[in-house]
């Protein structure tokens, strides 16, 4: 080749090894992919099956009714995400779990986040419709963000203790850093409790408090095992919600009488159920407490600038694809609504995605 050609090319070559790499970028086009992958190993039970102990693909395709080429090539692309560990054995590949595996993603096991995984790739159809809602506006609908649906999305709701409850017994120790008398729990309302990690917490900070779990009864059965689990279930009471609104969007009054709590948590609702239907929710807690009370109000809440976003922004374009008004609102928005209805806001942490804000009733 002569040098005048080579030159040339040199020079053509050089605005693709100058730009930035695109593995980023290609790495981000795939990631349908490696979410379809884990959604398919949960349904075929795959983890579940290697927590018995190493398996060829052969073996392990036998016990779950699948074909072992495609589960050999299934396994090869979860030992690329780390999910399980392939070896010698005797001649042909076996699998095994990886910690993080054995720990979330075998059924029945304590830490077991399968659930919460499997309604969030439920989405799968809902997000496909992204690129229409960005060019028209508004939200994309479906049931995920009316509370009346909380018991159709256990995974969602209850599912995700596992990583809940680390950040309630952390929040609650913090908090009482802050204000002593937190521990003073008392009477509480954990007014929609998912699988009641903000209700434990409080009890094993306070051995007198007692608590109401108050939520879908699709999820009280879970509040009930977690409680047991914890050792505190004989301080509990399990009393199904009723969140089904009316003709004018109001939700029906929770089956307490006013002001008979002490501590009243709002966790995880309002980001789903979008600003009006926080305020009619502030408004009943506040009813709920005694005067001097405490309102715990646990969401993800826009940071100012400046501030770790971690993953809010996700989070806010899922709420606008998924539900019908949900959105990750300001912690000076839920602060307006708590004194709007006679709730002093004061102490707020966020220990990475979450805001507790903390209120007295006046």
């Amino acid at each position: 080749m002569s040098a005048p050609t080579d030159a040339a090319s040199s020079r053509a070559l050089a605005p693709y090894e100058d730009a930035p790499d695109p593995g980023p970028l290609l790495a981000l086009n795939f990631g349908f992919a490696r979410a379809r992958v884990l959604g398919t190993a949960l349904d075929l039970g795959v983890f579940t099956g290697l927590a018995r102990g190493p398996r060829d693909a052969r073996g392990l395709a036998a016990e779950l009714g699948c074909d072992p080429v495609g589960l050999r090539a299934l396994l090869a692309a979860l030992e690329e995400l780390g999910l399980v560990a392939g070896g010698d054995g005797g001649g042909e590949e076996s699998w095994t779990l990886t910690d993080a595996s054995r720990a979330h993603l075998v059924e029945g096991g304590r830490g077991y986040l399968g659930g919460h995984f499997a309604d969030v790739l439920a989405e799968w159809d809902q997000w496909s419709g992204l690129t229409e809602l960005v060019r028209a506006g508004g939200h994309g609908g479906g049931e995920l963000g009316a509370p009346e649906n909380r018991g159709l999305y256990s995974g969602m709701f209850a599912g995700i203790f596992p990583v809940g409850v680390r950040t309630a017994f952390r929040v609650v120790r913090e908090l009482t850093r802050h204000d002593p008398s937190l521990p003073d729990a008392g009477r509480v309302l954990d007014f929609a409790s998912g699988a009641g990690e903000w209700g434990i917490a409080l009890a094993a900070a306070d051995p007198e408090a007692r608590v109401v779990a108050h939520d879908a009864p699709a999820l009280l059965g879970a509040a009930r095992e977690r409680a047991a689990e914890f050792g505190v279930a004989e301080r509990f009471r399990f009393v199904p919600a009723d969140f089904t609104r009316g003709n004018a969007g109001d939700f029906p009054r929770a089956p307490f009488p006013d002001g008979c709590f002490d501590t009243v948590v709002l966790a995880h609702l309002s980001r789903f159920a979008g600003p009006d239907a926080t305020e009619r929710l502030v408004q009943e807690c506040a009813r709920l407490l005694r005067p001097g009370g405490t309102l715990l109000l646990v969401d993800v809440m826009r940071q100012a600038p400046g501030r770790p976003a971690l993953h809010r922004p996700m989070i806010a374009l899922s709420l606008l694809v998924n539900t019908e008004a949900g959105g990750v609102q300001a912690e000076s928005a839920y602060r307006t609504v708590m004194e709007k209805y006679g709730v002093t806001a004061k102490e707020s942490v966020t220990p990475g995605l979450i805001t507790v804000l903390t209120g007295e009733r006046r």
